[in-house]
């Protein structure tokens, strides 16, 4: 009887310290990893919504705070200039690890000198990447139609033929999907869900990482991403029609500026080289898009002459591994540059005269 006692307490105290120590744990998210809350919708701009008017903390790459803003999208508390630009993509361009101010949006407001307004509007969400962001065109177009621009990021441009036809597709525009509707649409399940991620982000973090463990045990599947010899077939056939074919249709739907803002993902080899990950397929895009009024801006050369000149990495932070990830401050002010250089070509000429 004493022992069985004594191994109850003994459980007991184990039991109060693993809580203790998952308490403690939860805590600290609240300082490293407390990402914003989703709002999935089905027809509009993105796929989703944040939670309006929150906050997020991620410290997984780099380290930043998100704000939400009234809108349901990660910008500063400013509002909008009467005639502005929006830059749509994914993690990247939201910027789930780069501070606000120093993502490449909010760098390119102020290179073209707007403080108190939001000329570069960001609605970049992430897992909206490029064939994604295309398939909400309409619903860009109809969320924000005095859009005097749209740039559009991508950080691959490894999308077959049937890829580009399927990007084609409209996921449609529907004016009530607002965060307000949509959060009185929700069942009391799901609230108590959202709830629970609320205050529970280690939990969220312990979801993650066994969804990442399984994903990991899955056999790899093979890859035709920069295989050559499935890209030299590609190419032979039919993707120029393919591209032409894409670009005609995002000329049918507007006749507002259209950007293509390409980064390629890089390598850093064991000679210390650093090698662009590509599929060769630059070349289509900046003969084509040109025909059709779009504009293709190609970060390979700056990314290139950055690490060459100043041994720049454009991917990667201080507690991540080099050359992997989400591109860092370094590679969002390179992307700015670009961005105003063919935004505002002239006051470029005016700011570079006044620093010589």
């Amino acid at each position: 009887m004493h022992d069985i006692k004594r191994l109850l307490i003994q459980s007991l105290q184990w039991g109060g310290a693993f809580v203790t120590a998952l308490c403690i744990m939860n805590l600290l998210c609240f300082a490293f990893y407390d990402p914003c809350q989703e709002l999935v919708r089905e027809h509009g701009a993105t796929t989703g919504y944040l939670l309006p008017e929150t906050h997020g903390i991620y410290g997984m790459e780099g380290y930043c705070l998100a704000n939400v803003d009234a809108n349901g999208y990660v910008n500063l508390d400013k509002p909008l200039a009467d005639s502005y630009y929006v830059a749509a993509g994914a993690s990247h361009t939201e910027g789930l690890f780069i501070p606000l101010r120093l993502r490449y949006s909010d760098l390119l407001n102020d290179m073209l000198g707007y403080d108190d307004e939001l000329k570069v509007y960001n609605i970049g969400r992430s897992g909206n990447y490029f064939s994604i962001v295309l398939q909400h065109l309409d619903g860009i177009l109809g969320e924000f139609p005095d859009a005097e621009a749209i740039i559009i990021e991508t950080d691959t441009l490894a999308y077959d033929t049937k890829a580009l036809y399927d990007s084609q597709i409209q996921a449609g525009y529907d004016p009530d999907e607002t965060p307000s509707q949509l959060l009185s649409n929700m069942s009391g399940r799901d609230r108590v869900n959202m709830r629970l991620k609320q205050y529970l982000p280690l939990a969220r973090e312990l979801h993650k990482q066994y969804l990442t463990f399984m994903e990991s045990r899955k056999e790899a599947a093979e890859s035709d991403i920069l295989d050559p010899d499935f890209w030299s077939a590609e190419y032979a056939g039919g993707f120029e029609e393919a591209l032409r074919s894409l670009c005609a249709f995002i000329r049918s739907r507007t006749d507002k500026r259209v950007i293509i803002l390409y980064h390629p993902a890089v390598s850093i080899e064991p000679d210390g080289a650093m090698e662009l990950m590509t599929n060769g397929a630059e070349k289509y895009y900046r003969e084509i898009c040109p025909e059709y009024d779009i504009d293709f801006i190609d970060m390979s050369e700056p990314f290139m002459r950055a690490y060459e000149s100043e041994h720049i990495v454009p991917y990667g932070f201080n507690n991540t591994t080099m050359g992997d990830g989400h591109i860092n401050r370094a590679a969002h002010r390179m992307m700015a540059e670009e961005l105003f250089k063919v935004l505002d070509p002239d006051k470029f000429m005016r700011d570079i005269g006044s620093l010589e």
